[in-house]
C-alpha cells in the first residue's frame, strides 16, 4: 500500500505540476499581451489565455490536493476558465478575420454579448451543484496505479456546456480556415499558429470527454494548453502576432501591382510579392532561399551590374515572362539593418511598356497637330484666360520675328503691343463664346526687322470651348497680297469702263482738233508765204504782204500761231493715247528677247531730247542680273518698248526730283510659272500708299499741270494686261524705292 501511495502521489505530482506550469505560462502570456491590448484582437486573446491559465492552474491544484472537498473546490474554479474559452475564442476569431458585425444569421454586438449566458449558467451551476446536481449528479475518488483522480457522473448542464463550447470552437476553426487562402507570408503563418493552438487542446478535451480506456481519469486539455501557450509565444515573438507593422508590411507588399523582390547579401531570394511571382512565373512556395541567378538570370544580371550603395533607378528592356520584350523601370536600393550594416537588396520593378507606347502615341499626335498648325500660313496664337501665350506657330514667328521659346508664357500685350487694341475682342470672345472678326486691319507686326512694313490682315478670335482650360485662339491672316490683287482687279474693271468712254471722247475730240490745227496752219501760210493767190488778194486791197509779215513777226503773231499748233499736236497725241488705251492693239507679234528690248529702250532714253535737257540719264547706274538665261517671248515690240520707256522715264524723273544717293536702276530678269519677267527697281523716294493704289488710273498724275497727261502708266498697264495677257505690278515703300514688274507669257 505504501508503494502504491507513493506511485499515485508521484504521478499526481507530475501531472499537477505540468498543468500548474501550463496555467502559469498562459497567465504570463496574458500579462505580456496587456501592453498591446489596444491592438485588434489583443484583448480577446488576453482573456482567452487568462481563461486557459485558470483552467490549467485549477486542474493542476486539483491533482496536487489530496482532500476530496478541496479537489471539488478547484473543479468549480476550473469551470470559470473552461466555460469562458469558447466564447472568447469565437470573439477572437471574428476580430482577426474582420468579420465582426457580419455574422451569419444577423448577429450583432449585443447578440454576441448574449453568448455569455451559457458560460454564466455553467459557472453558477458549478458553485450551486450541491443543491440541484445539474452539472454532475455524483462524484467519487478513483485510486488506481499511477493516478488518483475524481470521477463524475455528468449532468445536463455539463453536456450543454460541451455542445455549446465545441460548436463555438468549430465555428472559430472554420473562420480561420476559410481566411487562410487569402493570406500569404507572415499573415498566413499567424493564422496557421492560431489554428494549431486551437486544435491541440480541442483534440485533447475530446479524448477526455469520450471516456476512452486509459484516458477516462485524466484530462489532457490543461497540458495541451501548454503546447498552445508555446505556439502563441512563437507567434508573438517571431511573427509579431497581433502587431500592426508585419500586417502592414504584408498588405503593402501584396497590395502593390508592381513586382518587388527582396534578396540577402548573398543574392539569395528572401521574399517576392504576389505580382512578382506572377510576373516572373515563380512558384510562391519554392522561391525562398534560392539564388537570384537561378530564378531570374536576365534580371539578376542587370541588377548586379547597376546596383551600388545608393538607390539606383534605370530603364531596361527585358523578357520577364518568356514571351516578349517589355520596358521596365528598375529601382535597386540597399536594405540597412541596425548600426548601419547592410542586410540585403530591395528590387522594385515597374512595367513602363504601355506608358511608353502611350507617351509615344501622344508625342506623335502632338507633333502631328503642331506640324499642321505650323504648316498653316496664318498666324496662330493661343492664350489662356489671363492673356498668357500658350501656343505660337511658325506663322507667328515669320510675321513678328519672335521665336516660340521666347513667346510662350508671356503676356500677349507685352509681346505684341500692336494687338493691344484687340484685347477687348479677346475678352468678349471668351465671355460670349462667339467668334470675333476684324477685317482689313493695317498693322506693323515685325517691328524688330529692318524691313518692317505695314501689312493688311484679317483677325479672327476663336474661344476655346473648354471649362477645364478656358482661353482663346487668335488667327491673323495676311491679306496684303490679296488686297493688292483686289485693287488691281478693281483697277482693271475701272480701266475697262473708262476705255469705252475714252474711245468716244477721242473720236469726238479728234475731228474738231484736226480742223483747228489745219486752219491755224492755213492762216499762217496765207499771211507769211508769197503765194500767187496771197499776192493777188493783197494787191486787190492795197496790202503790202511783206510789210504785213514784218508786222506779224514783230508782234509775235506767227509765234503764237506756232504755239497754237504745238498745243494742238500735243492734244492730238493725248487723243492718240486715249485711242490706244481703248482698243486692243492689232500690231503683229513676234519672238523677242526682253533684255534686248530693254537695251533698245535704254538707247532711246539716252537720245530723248526732253530727258537729256532736264535730266542727266547718262549719270544713272544700270545694273543687270539674270539676263543670260532669259527665254524669248511673243510680243508687239513697239508696245512693250513703250511700256519700258514710260517706266524708266518715270523712274529717272523721280530719282532726280528727290535723290536718295546716286541714281540707280537694278534690272532683274527671271521666269515664273511659264512667264518671262523683268523687274525694274530704282532707288528713288518711293511711292506713298494712297498714290500706289491709283497709279494705273487714267489721267491720274502727280506731276505739275502741263507736264504729265496721267495716261503713260495706264496705257502701259492696258498694253501688258489686255494686249499681251500679262501682269504689270508695282511694289514700293516710301523712302525705299520703287519696283515695277512686267510678266509676259512665253507662249504668247
Amino acid at each position: 500500500m505504501a508503494e502504491l501511495g507513493v506511485a499515485n502521489l508521484t504521478w499526481n505530482l507530475v501531472y499537477g505540476c505540468l498543468s500548474l506550469f501550463s496555467g502559469m505560462a498562459s497567465t504570463a502570456l496574458a500579462a505580456f499581451l496587456a501592453r498591446d491590448r489596444q491592438n485588434r484582437g489583443a484583448r480577446q486573446l488576453l482573456f482567452m489565455l487568462a481563461a486557459s491559465g485558470i483552467w490549467s492552474a485549477g486542474y493542476g491544484l486539483e491533482l496536487l490536493c489530496p482532500d476530496m472537498d478541496v479537489k471539488l473546490w478547484w473543479v468549480r474554479i476550473e469551470y470559470i476558465g473552461a466555460a469562458s474559452l469558447g466564447v472568447l475564442l469565437f470573439h477572437f476569431s471574428l476580430m482577426v478575420t474582420n468579420r465582426t458585425g457580419r455574422l451569419p444569421g444577423g448577429f450583432s454586438g449585443k447578440l454576441l454579448n448574449g453568448l455569455w449566458v451559457v458560460p454564466a449558467v455553467v459557472v453558477v451551476s458549478g458553485f450551486t451543484n450541491d443543491w440541484h446536481h445539474l452539472l454532475w449528479t455524483d462524484v467519487w475518488l478513483v485510486v488506481k496505479p499511477g493516478i488518483q483522480a475524481l470521477q463524475f457522473d455528468r449532468g445536463p448542464v455539463f453536456w450543454l456546456h460541451v455542445v455549446f463550447s465545441y460548436l463555438l470552437i468549430f465555428l472559430s476553426f472554420a473562420l480561420l480556415l476559410k481566411a487562410l487562402p487569402a493570406y500569404r507570408g507572415t499573415r498566413r503563418s499567424q493564422i496557421l499558429i492560431m489554428l494549431a493552438g486551437i486544435a491541440v487542446p480541442w483534440v485533447a478535451n475530446c479524448l477526455y470527454v469520450a471516456d476512452l480506456p486509459g484516458l477516462s481519469h485524466i484530462d489532457l486539455s490543461p497540458l495541451a494548453f501548454m503546447a498552445t501557450s508555446l505556439m502563441f509565444a512563437l507567434g508573438l515573438f517571431r511573427y509579431h502576432l497581433l502587431h500592426l507593422l508585419p500586417l502592414v508590411h504584408e498588405a503593402v507588399m501584396e497590395g502593390l501591382d508592381d513586382p518587388v523582390i527582396v534578396m540577402d547579401m548573398d543574392d539569395y531570394v528572401v521574399e517576392v510579392n504576389r505580382s512578382g511571382t506572377a510576373c516572373l512565373g515563380l512558384d510562391s512556395t519554392r522561391f525562398k532561399s534560392v539564388h537570384a541567378s537561378t530564378l531570374f538570370p536576365g534580371l539578376y544580371a542587370v541588377v548586379k551590374q547597376s546596383r551600388s550603395c545608393l538607390p539606383m533607378v534605370f530603364q531596361a528592356t527585358m523578357n520577364m515572362d518568356g514571351k516578349r520584350l517589355r520596358d521596365w523601370r528598375v529601382r535597386v536600393a540597399p536594405l540597412w539593418a541596425k548600426k548601419g550594416r547592410q542586410s540585403g537588396w530591395l528590387v522594385f520593378l515597374r512595367d513602363t511598356t504601355d506608358r511608353k507606347r502611350t507617351e509615344t502615341a501622344l508625342r506623335h499626335a502632338r507633333n502631328y497637330v503642331k506640324s499642321i498648325i505650323n504648316s498653316m500660313p496664318s498666324v496662330i496664337i493661343g492664350v489662356d484666360r489671363s492673356g498668357i501665350v500658350t501656343q505660337w506657330n511658325d506663322g507667328a514667328f515669320h510675321m513678328t520675328g519672335i521665336a516660340e521659346q521666347r513667346a510662350r508664357g508671356r503676356a500677349l500685350e507685352a509681346l505684341v503691343p500692336q494687338l493691344y487694341p484687340y484685347l477687348p475682342d479677346l475678352d468678349k470672345a471668351m465671355e460670349s463664346r462667339r467668334v470675333q472678326h476684324r477685317k482689313k486691319q493695317t498693322l506693323v507686326l515685325n517691328t524688330e526687322s529692318y524691313d518692317a512694313h505695314p501689312v493688311v490682315v484679317n483677325i479672327l478670335i476663336f474661344p476655346v470651348l473648354s471649362d477645364a482650360t478656358p482661353g482663346a485662339v487668335i488667327r491673323v491672316d495676311d491679306i496684303s497680297e490679296q488686297t493688292r490683287i483686289d485693287e488691281v482687279m478693281v483697277q482693271s474693271e475701272k480701266m475697262m469702263s473708262v476705255g469705252g468712254l475714252a474711245a468716244g471722247m477721242a473720236h469726238e475730240i479728234n475731228n474738231p482738233l484736226a480742223g483747228m490745227i489745219q486752219n491755224v496752219q492755213l492762216i499762217r501760210n496765207r499771211l507769211s508765204k508769197p503765194l500767187p493767190a496771197n499776192l493777188r488778194v493783197a494787191e486787190k486791197y492795197g496790202i503790202h504782204l511783206e510789210r504785213l509779215g514784218h508786222y506779224m513777226e514783230e508782234r509775235r503773231l506767227f509765234h503764237l500761231m506756232d504755239q497754237t499748233v504745238g498745243i494742238g499736236m500735243r492734244a492730238a497725241k493725248i487723243v492718240e493715247n486715249m485711242l490706244s488705251f481703248s482698243r486692243r492693239s492689232n500690231s503683229a507679234k513676234s519672238s523677242h528677247s526682253l533684255p534686248e528690248l530693254v537695251d533698245a529702250t535704254l538707247c532711246l532714253l539716252e537720245n530723248d531730247y526732253n530727258l537729256r535737257k532736264n535730266y542727266d540719264f547718262n549719270a544713272v547706274d544700270i545694273q543687270r542680273s539674270g539676263w543670260n538665261s532669259q527665254p524669248l517671248v511673243r510680243c508687239a515690240e513697239s508696245e512693250i518698248q513703250q511700256v519700258l520707256f514710260n517706266i524708266l522715264k518715270n523712274g529717272t524723273e523721280a530719282m532726280a526730283l528727290a535723290p536718295k544717293g546716286p541714281p540707280k536702276f537694278h534690272i532683274r530678269y527671271f521666269t515664273e510659272n511659264d512667264m518671262a519677267c523683268v523687274e525694274i527697281r530704282d532707288n528713288g523716294p518711293g511711292i506713298p500708299e494712297p498714290v500706289r493704289k491709283r497709279i494705273f488710273e487714267p489721267f491720274f498724275t502727280t506731276k505739275p499741270v502741263g507736264t504729265g497727261t496721267g495716261l503713260g502708266l495706264s496705257v502701259s498697264y492696258f498694253i501688258v494686261t489686255e494686249n499681251h495677257n500679262g501682269v504689270l505690278s508695282v511694289d514700293s515703300l516710301p523712302g525705299r524705292g520703287t519696283a515695277f514688274t512686267i510678266k509676259l507669257p512665253m507662249k504668247g
